[in-house]
């Protein structure tokens, strides 16, 4: 834990110490601005944290990340953020990065967008027609995303045509093959897509990132937090761990400061919450922000949470796929919109772990499935470490049903299991500080573009928000909110020109 500092003004104060908020002050920092970032867990990063069981660190969040090839838009931002030096990361299987098995047929989807199309083609052949418009339509929706592009945006708040169309929708528009639009769909889980909800262009810019190329990191993905802590620290901005924020404070309707847990205050002219809205709404007192902004904001949806085991296994036994293993019992991806606790799980997503650049054996896997928050409201209020017997048994009982389902696939796995851990929303929610231990934020809705986009200024003249709520989840959307967020303290188009320099 860093030291806690005397009493000192900061030019701005960041809450939670994710990605995004991390990125913020790495940018702010080196533009001059005198930056603390507050977070209120033992370890930074966010789902970018890893953690130790019995002597192997696992990853709570990062799989793999999209779009890190030379050149490309995510190979650019960690340019920028120093994070290609002294990190190494594995490029995936480009004949299927990404496998699926939907309803018991397998299929391996290739990297990059000519050869995606091709082995579409080449899978169903009567339907080229279908997967061209859908390439096609991919590519233009991600174009009119100016700052998916590092682009300055033409107007930030402006609603765009693919907002307002409904993902499933449009790809049933494309082809009336009930095979084909769920591979186009394959994706679905990295952002639990709601059939009756999700708008076309999370889908789009989803799969421009991951089928452009897609990278797991070798080694711990707490290397990416850490590494933005000294980039930080390099300017003289500070990072500090255990300060949970319980108050924001006020100078007449200005915010000055906040107070923390163990009584410690910290003061700034200008503060950015990288932790929930609601969360956010959560530290101000009644009567210090208008009603109906409040309203707003705790009437948003969250996508859904997770569960997930982490596995230790006999060491030298079960090989390194270097892709992720995708299981769907039904012949339908959208498991999220279909979700029903009677028959949980029907899902799961494998992570092979790159502990070196070229594993042969993994000796730790990752299985994680979708899981409501409401399976485990009982226990939500209780502490970690008093939630009783009855959240162990329903733990066990769980992680029973998901193995199962697991072994159909990999018997061989029943019998190199040599100890597990699990996480449940519960878990999730304390790690990402989400009402509802979402993965993915805020649920986007194609009904409601604008009302479910949640902007960087707030009704507070001097806070701001940032993070995975605002635009996209992930790597690259919470990146990208971390540029929109820092475009109201620099000039966005100096910030975007240094950031493509780096390629």
């Amino acid at each position: 834990m860093s030291t806690t500092p005397a009493q000192t003004n900061y030019d701005i104060l960041i809450l939670g110490a994710g990605l995004a908020g991390l990125q913020c002050g790495v940018i702010l920092s080196r533009n001059g601005y005198k930056v603390l970032v507050l977070e209120k867990n033992n370890h930074i990063g966010g789902t970018l944290q890893s953690f130790d069981f019995k002597g192997i660190q696992f990853t709570t969040g990062l799989h793999y990340m999209g779009s890190l090839d030379e050149g490309q838009v995510l190979n650019r931002l960690f340019h920028y953020f120093n994070l290609l030096d002294g990190i190494s990361f594995k490029r995936l299987d480009e004949h299927g990065f990404d496998v699926f098995n939907i309803g018991g047929k397998k299929f391996a989807l290739p990297m990059g967008w000519n050869a995606y199309a091709a082995f579409l083609i080449d899978q169903f052949p009567e339907e080229e027609s279908s997967v061209r418009r859908y390439v096609s339509a991919i590519e233009s929706t991600v174009n009119e995303q100016e700052i998916f592009n590092l682009h300055e945006p033409v107007n930030y708040y402006h609603e765009k045509p693919s907002q307002s169309v409904n993902a499933w929708d449009f790809i049933c528009s494309l082809t009336e093959n009930p095979e084909l639009r769920q591979v186009f769909s394959a994706l679905n889980f990295v952002y639990a897509g709601d059939k009756n909800a999700t708008p076309w262009y999370v889908h789009a810019l989803i799969n421009h990132y991951f089928i452009s190329s897609s990278y797991r990191i070798v080694g711990s993905s707490s290397q990416i937090p850490e590494r933005l802590k000294l980039e930080i620290e390099k300017t003289g901005g500070q990072v500090l761990t255990r300060q949970k924020v319980t108050k924001l404070l006020f100078d007449e309707d200005r915010l000055s400061g906040v107070l923390c847990e163990d009584g410690s205050t910290f003061f700034g002219e200008k503060m950015i919450s990288n932790i929930h809205p609601i969360a956010t709404m959560n530290l101000i007192e009644n009567g210090r922000i208008r009603k109906s902004f409040r309203n707003r904001l705790e009437q948003k949806t969250d996508t859904l949470s997770a569960f997930a085991i982490y596995l230790k296994l006999e060491p030298g036994k079960f090989r390194y796929q270097n892709n992720n293993y995708n299981f769907y019992l039904q012949s339908d991806v959208w498991y999220a919109s279909g979700y029903d606790t009677i028959r949980w799980p029907e899902h799961y997503f494998i992570h092979f772990p790159a502990d070196e650049p070229d594993p042969k054996w993994v000796n730790h896997l990752s299985i994680v499935t979708h899981m409501s928050f409401e399976e485990v409201v009982e226990w939500e209020h209780l502490p970690s470490n008093a939630r009783g017997a009855d959240y162990k048994q329903f733990k066990r009982e769980k992680a029973d049903k998901l193995l199962k389902l697991v072994f159909l696939e990999f018997p061989e796995l029943e019998y190199l299991i040599t100890d597990y851990t699990t996480a449940t929303p519960l878990t999730f929610r304390d790690y990402v500080g989400s009402p509802t231990g979402s993965m993915y934020g805020t649920l986007r809705d194609y009904r409601f573009p604008l009302a479910s986009y949640v902007g960087v200024r707030t009704k507070i003249p001097n806070l701001y928000f940032t993070g995975q709520n605002l635009n996209l989840h992930g790597v690259m959307g919470v990146s990208m909110s971390a540029l929109l967020t820092c475009a109201e303290f620099v000039n966005l188009p100096d910030l975007l020109n240094k950031i493509n320099d780096q390629s």
